[in-house]
């Protein structure tokens, strides 16, 4: 007598590992509970496409991660063409008008929205003053990003609880769905100035977080959710139970961060080099989000331990992954040690990693600014130091001749278009996007190379604010060009040199209308920038007064 064969129904959410060894999947979590019971590496849930032969439907074992064109669209409404043209619209532009009066969830993004209770607080916790300061400054064909909330009624996807259709290794919490959707979709673009498809802070270090059930990578997946909900909690303001329910789950996601990096950091290998790196960095960006926080600089001195242990190996040179990561690390060392005032001098960071990230062609680009420029800034700041500590170089004046010549107008643009072209805002009008997008790249490159002059200028030569007045007001005039054409995601630190050294109150005015909108993005460290900038004002003032001098002198 033949057994009757037991009917067996295919899971499409199982964890690859589960798949592998034909066991049933409760399809949540990393480690999934089949995995954590028999103590195996859970492979976790990541797409895996492979080729379809058309004609007989055939693919490799194991390997391909969807549903046929059936399981896929069943249950969904068959959409009109105006419709479906619609919803790929509001992919392409989340802050669409459409994306607030669709009926439909979205089948073409990664998370589906769903109703629920986990929105945010109404539009009106954000500040109104800063709003209309944005609203007031002049329009542009391309919309401003900032001028408004994400968490407004203009942005309603933003405020909605998110479930994951593709990623369901995030977790079984909403919050957490929610915060990793706010993370991808909102603060990345404001992590690179030019944003497109090296943007690293969409692809990168989300991938990252999930690639693996370590601890190096649930350590990342932490501290991406604590950055996004420390900026969730900004965007709020000061007052609120939102905000204050946002500031707890942000210390809570910290805290998680820290103890698993712990961890990972214990027994760190090069294979959890990258997830620690990022880890490091996102946690770096986190504190200087938190409300009252200033110890996000005591990150780099774990950050300088934790490269010296891979000075042999140069995990950086292994792929695109680790070196766009690790010139993150550096990049945010080099520039802060430019706003500080201890002597910091080298460390492994500027010997070993900065060495070593700063030889490919790109480094830099996730700040807007070249190589070059990068390497004489921190060249700048080494030779500070020196001379702050009495020591004067015997090629002094060659060295600073040198400097002046990296930084001479004539290295500002890498295309064949004038910067400085009569009429910009109309002839910017008139470009297409991809000109426009390399227009604006070449733009912040003469941000930073006139922000480095500017900081030669007071670093080294000690030179008033009145000799780099015309530095100054090019800066914000680039700057303000930049904000209106893209949307104001520029990096901090060319404005906030070009600021310090604003005397004038039409310059003044002009910083902050960017300090305004800067406000609006839910990053702290722009609140913090401008208290910092207007302290200076004061302080500078009140020294002039006291000794009889005008402020620029």
């Amino acid at each position: 007598m033949t057994r009757a064969r037991k009917q067996v129904t295919r899971s499409f959410s199982a964890c690859w590992t589960c798949r592998r060894r034909r066991v049933k999947c409760n399809g949540v979590g990393l480690p999934c509970n089949p995995c954590r019971k028999h103590k195996v590496e859970c492979e976790g849930y990541g797409i895996e496409l492979v080729w379809v032969d058309p004609k007989t439907g055939a693919y490799p074992p194991f390997c391909r991660r969807s549903m046929d064109f059936e399981h896929t669209w069943r249950g969904r409404p068959i959409l009109e063409e105006w419709r479906l043209q619609r919803l790929i619209d509001e992919v392409d532009n989340i802050g669409a008008e459409s994306s607030k009066s669709s009926r439909y969830s979205n089948p073409f993004t990664v998370f589906r929205a769903c109703p629920s209770n986990i929105c945010a607080e109404p539009d009106d916790s954000i500040d109104p003053p800063s709003a209309r300061a944005a609203e007031s400054l002049p329009s542009s064909p391309r919309q401003a990003r900032f001028s408004c909330s994400p968490l407004s009624a203009d942005v309603a996807l933003m405020a909605r609880s998110l479930e994951p259709t593709v990623v369901d290794c995030i977790s079984s919490s909403k919050e957490e769905a929610m915060l990793f959707h706010h993370y991808v979709t909102w603060i990345a673009p404001l992590m690179i100035p030019v944003d497109g498809a090296e943007n690293p802070w969409k692809s990168v270090y989300p991938s990252t977080a999930l690639r693996s059930s370590s601890t190096a990578s649930r350590a990342l997946y932490h501290a991406i959710l604590a950055q996004s909900a420390f900026n969730i909690a900004n965007l709020h303001g000061d007052n609120g139970a939102s905000s204050r329910h946002k500031d707890s789950v942000a210390l809570k996601h910290y805290g998680a961060s820290l103890s698993n990096l712990r961890q990972g950091l214990s027994v760190s290998t090069e294979e959890e080099y990258d997830a620690c790196a990022a880890t490091l960095y996102t946690l770096m960006i986190s504190e200087g989000n938190a409300r009252g926080s200033i110890a996000w600089r005591n990150h780099f001195d774990g950050v300088g331990g934790f490269v010296s242990q891979f000075v042999q190996e140069k995990p950086w040179n292994r792929s695109a992954n680790s070196w766009v990561i690790s010139q993150s690390l550096a990049l945010s060392f080099e520039i802060s040690q430019t706003g500080n005032a201890k002597v910091h001098g080298r460390s492994p960071i500027t010997d070993v990693l900065l060495d070593g990230v700063a030889s490919w062609q790109k480094f830099g680009y996730t700040i807007g600014a070249s190589c070059d420029v990068l390497r004489t800034i921190s060249s700048i700041r080494l030779l500070a130091e020196t001379l702050s500590l009495g020591h004067v170089p015997d090629d002094l004046g060659v060295t600073i001749q040198a400097y002046l010549t990296e930084l001479s107008p004539q290295n500002h643009t890498v295309i064949h278009v004038d910067l400085d072209i009569p009429d910009r805002d109309h002839f910017l009008e008139s470009l297409p996007e991809a000109k426009l997008l390399e227009f604006l790249d070449s733009l912040h490159l003469r941000l930073f190379r006139t922000a480095a002059l500017i900081y030669l200028h007071q670093a080294v030569l000690r030179v008033p604010p009145r000799g780099v007045r015309n530095l100054v007001r090019s800066v914000l005039a680039d700057a303000f060009t930049f904000i209106h054409r893209k949307g104001g995601s520029i990096s901090l630190w060319p404005v906030f040199i070009a600021a310090t050294e604003a005397t004038e109150e039409e310059d003044q005015a002009i910083v902050e209308q960017w300090l305004a909108i800067s406000s609006l993005i839910g990053m702290r460290n722009r609140l913090i920038a401008g208290e910092i900038i207007r302290h200076v004002w004061q302080e500078r003032t009140h020294e002039a007064i006291a000794r009889g001098l005008s402020p620029d002198l």
